[in-house]
């Protein structure tokens, strides 16, 4: 385990040298994270990844804006202090915020929920990106 920001490049010099061993490419998940952080910050994190880690992958959960609107109806924040501080319609907007970020694909949690329960099925095709999503970026 690694400790430090993702919004500083601290951390970064470690990660390096392991991956050097092996010369490998990086993956990044950002499950949880987004949603939490400004899009000054997601913007920060995002330049912290492309400087060090060209040719890595990003894999970030994002949820809409109307979670951000309506957040105090959310189970995972209406009973605590958490944020929500950001949402997108589509994660062009995140590769948006810093140059050489390639937007890859996004996959609503609806496409999954969907083979498993009518209200799953009826919600991906009625709502398809009122559920969080995925993306995936390239740098």
């Amino acid at each position: 385990m690694i400790s430090g920001s993702a919004l500083e490049d601290s951390w970064c010099e470690r990660v390096l040298s392991e991956i050097k061993k092996t010369n490998s490419k990086v993956l990044f998940l950002a499950e949880g994270l987004f949603m939490y952080l400004t899009f000054e910050e997601i913007k920060k994190m995002l330049s912290v990844m492309k400087t060090n880690f060209p040719g890595g992958t990003l894999i970030a959960e994002q949820n809409n804006p109307l979670m951000v609107k309506n957040q105090k109806y959310h189970d995972t924040v209406k009973n605590t202090k958490a944020v929500f501080k950001s949402g997108t319609w589509s994660g062009q907007k995140i590769a948006d915020l810093c140059e050489e970020i390639r937007f890859v694909e996004e996959h609503s949690f609806n496409e999954e929920m969907k083979k498993h329960s009518f209200r799953g099925w009826l919600f991906a095709k009625l709502l398809p990106k009122m559920n969080d999503r995925w993306a995936v970026f390239e740098f």
